[in-house]
């Protein structure tokens, strides 16, 4: 008989079961001394409290990964086998080839459901009339659907949706999350105690059919479509007012920022926000991104050094910017160096030939081109940096002069 019993808040309680794994294997408990439940009510739920004297300990991302298809599965023991999977990595136990061969299964089980709910969901969002509610119907008995709930939430940016199965209904609000199985009251669910999705979300997001900026901004933080997301420490989105009448648009974010999780903050920002106030330009009234959402580098044994982004990375980033773009609609677009000016421009562009003028773009906005804060910081002498710095803040005045009278 099992020592340790474990209940977890709901079907799909991966933090749950995480933090109860934490804990235990920690301590070295064997998987045959653990039962996992399931509670009748979220506020019965039981974990393991923290044990101090537990040993730390990680895992390969790869057995985690694993563990959290298992955990959407439709397997009677898909905790337990889960806790085995990361108990047998942890101690060096050869795993049991019949566990192994069901756990493939189950995965192989679980790609092809996700694969085919992002499909069905794609489809029917393309059919879909409009109203507030979209409604949708999967026959699963596994937590696929739940897994995949933020998916859907991102692709119908935050509006409500509903999606009914055979043994329980999965609906979204606009504003929390709520579980229904048949004759019981529905209960609110944490979207953040569920599994992570067996299949990468962006590639499968439609992400010209997302409404809002604050959906945009989340599906690009799970963005991993260049190799620089794996070296990055987090995409870095854009900020500002989604009202924004002017945007300026740099080449990507550097150590400073990558770190912090905001554009322009390091010493090329500070001097961007010296020339936006000597420009007349407040910047909580515009909206400031990057070409390329992630810091690109060479590592040394010192410090991570920027390396110029390249044709792969902009073309990787281009939907996140163009969604920008679409959603905040500003009246002006100030293309900050040669990296900004070529994406958005869609050809070779050469600073000193384009900037200082007002271009019309194809989607009806004006756009600038002038020099990156980064170039000034480059200059070899102090003169050379003042006279520089003032052509610079003259060009966000000729961009600030485009912007002309309020239409309500």
């Amino acid at each position: 008989m099992p020592d340790i019993t474990v209940t977890l808040a709901h079907e799909a309680d991966f933090t749950g079961w995480r933090s109860a794994t934490r804990s235990l294997a920690g301590r070295h408990t064997p998987p045959a001394d653990i039962a996992w439940r399931i509670a009748t009510h979220p506020e019965s739920a039981a974990l393991p409290a923290p044990d101090p004297a537990a040993a730390r300990f990680t895992v390969p991302r790869a057995v985690m990964e694993l563990a959290a298809i298992m955990v959407q599965s439709a397997l009677p023991d898909r905790f337990a086998l889960a806790y085995a999977l990361v108990y047998d990595h942890l101690t060096g136990v050869p795993a049991d080839e019949d566990a192994v061969a069901r756990m493939a299964e189950a995965k192989d089980d679980v790609l092809a459901q996700t694969r085919h709910l992002r499909d069905e969901i794609r489809e029917a969002l393309s059919r879909h009339d409009g109203t507030p509610l979209y409604q949708g119907r999967v026959d699963t008995l596994g937590l696929v659907p739940e897994s995949n709930a933020r998916f859907l939430t991102l692709q119908r940016s935050f509006a409500p949706w509903q999606l009914d199965m055979p043994d329980r209904t999965l609906r979204w609000t606009g504003h929390e999350m709520l579980h229904e199985a048949p004759g019981q009251t529905p209960r609110p669910l944490d979207p953040t105690s569920l599994p992570p999705p067996a299949l990468p979300m962006v590639p499968d997001l439609d992400i010209a059919r997302i409404t809002s900026l604050r959906a945009v901004a989340l599906a690009a933080k799970t963005c991993l479509i260049c190799p620089m997301a794996a070296h990055a420490t987090q995409t870095v989105f854009g900020e500002g007012r989604e009202t924004a009448r002017m945007m300026f648009v740099g080449e990507q974010p550097g150590d400073i920022e990558d770190r912090a999780g905001r554009p322009f903050v390091g010493p090329a920002g500070q001097l961007f926000d010296r020339a936006l106030h000597e420009a007349g330009i407040g910047r909580d009234d515009t909206y400031v991104t990057n070409t390329v959402k992630h810091f690109k580098f060479r590592r040394t044994p010192t410090r991570r050094i920027h390396e110029k982004a390249g044709p792969a990375e902009i073309a990787a980033c281009a939907p996140w910017l163009a969604a920008e773009r679409r959603i905040i609609r500003p009246a002006v677009v100030v293309m900050l160096g040669v990296t900004a000016a070529s994406a958005l421009l869609g050809r070779a562009v050469t600073i000193s030939r384009e900037r200082s003028r007002i271009i019309p773009l194809e989607d009806g906005s004006d756009g600038l081109v002038t020099v990156h804060p980064s170039y000034l910081l480059r200059l070899p002498d102090e003169a050379a940096r003042a006279r520089e710095y003032d052509r610079f803040v003259n060009d966000l005045r000729l961009a600030a002069g485009c912007l002309g009278p309020v239409v309500t």
